[in-house]
């Protein structure tokens, strides 16, 4: 079980209070993170009100992943979220990471997008281990990879939330990833020249291994199960 996994069982914020008080997070900045969540549980109660589905465990990530491959703050492929697929007591559990740049410097409008553009990716993800090859005792310890950078594939907002102007906002915010020139600007004026805590990724980080063993013993919320059957039952053949 990580450190999401721990915060998801206690407080979503969690993570970013032992930073404050590790002083890696200063206080203020902290306080404007708090003050933010609202935008953040708003999001999401639109999300569940426009897919009638439940949204999965999310957390606040006060270290921000940064991608190595960009030398401008506007192309950095800064990881604003994440769908992140972990394991607990056996089975899968599928959590949204936030980072706390987000919140501090993203407005509303784009809280909500990047909420309802992660939450696409969590229905494909059950999808995907939910449609996983699990028969063989013999390949239990095989290791399932899953991906969550954006360029895979995965179900139009359009066939999944109900809320057209919520699709309308995810079509403006997205383009393969999030455009937001001045939320870059921000962070990178605010938070990365800052010297505010980073993690350099590289592509093999947009990758995790979860045991076959514990995706064959996951429960999955029936719900997107059938959200999932009835998108799939539409695909043209």
């Amino acid at each position: 079980m990580d450190a999401g996994a721990v915060a998801t069982q206690l407080d979503p914020l969690i993570l970013l209070d032992q930073a404050v008080a590790q002083e890696k997070v200063p206080r203020a900045l902290a306080k404007r993170v708090r003050l933010k969540m609202k935008y953040l549980q708003g999001a999401v109660e639109r999300v569940e009100k426009s897919s009638g589905l439940r949204y999965p465990p999310y957390y606040v990530e006060p270290v921000l992943p940064v991608s190595k491959s960009g030398s401008e703050y506007g192309q950095m492929g800064v990881l604003f979220a994440r769908v992140m697929p972990t394991t607990l007591n056996g089975s899968v559990l599928i959590l949204v990471q936030f980072t706390a740049a987000l919140l501090v410097y993203g407005t509303k409008g784009t809280i909500e997008a990047v909420a309802a553009h992660e939450f696409t990716h969590y229905v494909d993800l059950v999808r995907k281990l939910s449609t996983a090859n699990v028969v063989s005792d013999e390949r239990a310890t095989t290791l399932y990879e899953a991906s969550y950078a954006d360029d895979e594939r995965v179900f139009p907002p359009k066939l999944i939330f109900s809320d057209k102007p919520l699709v309308s906002l995810i079509s403006r915010k997205f383009k393969d990833q999030l455009v937001d020139q001045a939320l870059n600007k921000k962070v990178g004026d605010s938070w990365i020249a800052k010297d505010l805590p980073i993690r350099w990724v590289g592509p093999e980080d947009n990758w995790v291994k979860v045991p076959m063993e514990a995706v064959a013993a996951t429960r999955f919320d029936p719900a997107v199960l059938a959200k999932v059957a009835q998108l799939e039952a539409k695909k043209p053949s």
